[in-house]
């Protein structure tokens, strides 16, 4: 099969594929059922992961709401109290933009998810490993994600709503030392921006899941297709993991839950994920950096292979990026200290297509951009093999 083959069974046959949903677990099942048929012997292992990607801030916001509202009515304990609440909720959301666990985590409602991977052997001897990842599991679709213009406004609103946070917490530590009348007018502004956020992060829990077609079927099928040919062509010098994972959308807890089990034995390993690979009228893209509160920068010797791939294969027309306000699996591995290049697909005005929307569908997918994408990811492995 190829890798739109993969896309339109995940996207149309199984359809949404929310984190830690039976259509996730059922993608899971058709993609270990691929692995297992073209000769391979794959593995399924399972974790607790967050069920919403958008809870942790409802839950910042609403603390930080509750922390204004003992701020303006409860005197002097209540400016203590809020203090007190509202650092503990800013401190965790940002330790949570880090993909890390947290207070706000153990609030979270949890579920059961799972990863799929399997090992694809040298085949003389392995001098270096590459892991292929793409994640099964696909996002709401939320009013902030509709349009282009709203996804442009969300980014803005996010850094305006942690300021109007900071500004809060200013208030509340004031509200300690100085009389009630001097400035506690000022926070009604800010605790009107943060009502507004958390309208929206409420709102996104309310909506159905996507398919996923572009995000992240197109990653999956690369993947499995990759899988299909390496198993049949394996490198000479490179064994290469396929690992498709759970719970990317909400925090990348399926990656996360990997590299725990396996990072002792991918010291030095490429991290290669894919993700959102048939954006329509799109180019062939891969990450020199992401920013998602922290940023991660691509491995320096990677990208240097990428761009000799790119150089020789202009028919690929690939194109290097920088990302801000979105994260991929790519931090995941960086932060387990693996050399980490993350592939996309992106058109001219920056945009990923039907990104968290209904529109998700095999309809609106590039088969020809995701051929591009899987040839440049393919060129990359042979030149890293031969280079090996």
């Amino acid at each position: 099969m190829s890798a739109f083959e993969h896309v339109r069974y995940l996207a149309e046959t199984i359809g949404p594929r929310g984190s830690t949903t039976a259509g996730e677990a059922a993608g899971a099942d058709y993609a270990f059922g691929v692995l297992e048929r073209i000769g391979l012997r794959p593995v399924r292992e399972s974790f607790r992961s967050a069920r919403s990607a958008w809870a942790p801030f409802s839950l910042f916001f609403g603390t930080v709401i509750g922390s204004g509202f003992l701020f303006l009515f409860g005197g002097r304990l209540g400016a203590i109290v809020g203090l007190v609440l509202s650092v503990v909720a800013f401190m965790s959301t940002l330790v949570e933009m880090r993909f890390r666990a947290n207070p706000l985590r153990w609030l979270l409602p949890k579920g059961t998810s799972q990863n799929v991977w399997a090992r694809i052997e040298a085949e003389e001897s392995a001098d270096q490993q590459v892991v292929l990842v793409a994640h099964l599991d696909t996002h709401r679709t939320p009013l902030v994600f509709s349009t282009d213009r709203w996804v442009r406004l969300f980014e803005k609103l996010v850094p305006i709503g942690l300021g109007c946070a900071v500004l809060l917490i200013a208030l509340f530590a004031l509200g300690i030392f100085l009389p009630w009348s001097s400035f506690r007018f000022a926070a009604i502004a800010p605790l009107a921006v943060a009502v507004g956020i958390l309208v929206l992060t409420l709102q996104a829990d309310f909506t159905p899941y996507t398919a996923g077609a572009n995000d992240n079927a197109s990653g999956v099928g690369i993947v499995l297709d990759l899988a299909e040919r390496l198993a049949a062509e394996p490198l000479r010098r490179t064994s290469v993991w396929v690992l498709l994972t759970g719970c990317e959308e909400v925090g990348c807890y399926g990656a996360d839950a990997f590299l725990k089990a396996h990072s002792h034995e991918l010291a030095g390993a490429a991290w290669l994920p894919i993700d959102t690979a048939g954006t329509k009228e799109a180019d062939p893209t891969y990450l020199r950096e992401e920013r998602f509160l922290a940023t991660t920068k691509s491995d320096p010797d990677l990208l240097q292979l990428v761009e000799a791939v790119c150089a020789e294969h202009p028919e690929i027309g690939a194109r290097p990026i920088e990302m801000a306000g979105a994260y991929t699996e790519g931090a995941i591995g960086a932060q387990y200290g693996l050399r980490v290049l993350t592939f996309e697909s992106q058109n001219r005005a920056g945009m990923l297509s039907e990104w968290h929307r209904p529109t998700d569908t095999v309809a609106n997918v590039s088969e020809t951009t995701i051929e591009r994408v899987e040839a440049l990811v393919w060129e990359l492995l042979a030149e890293m093999d031969r280079r090996a």
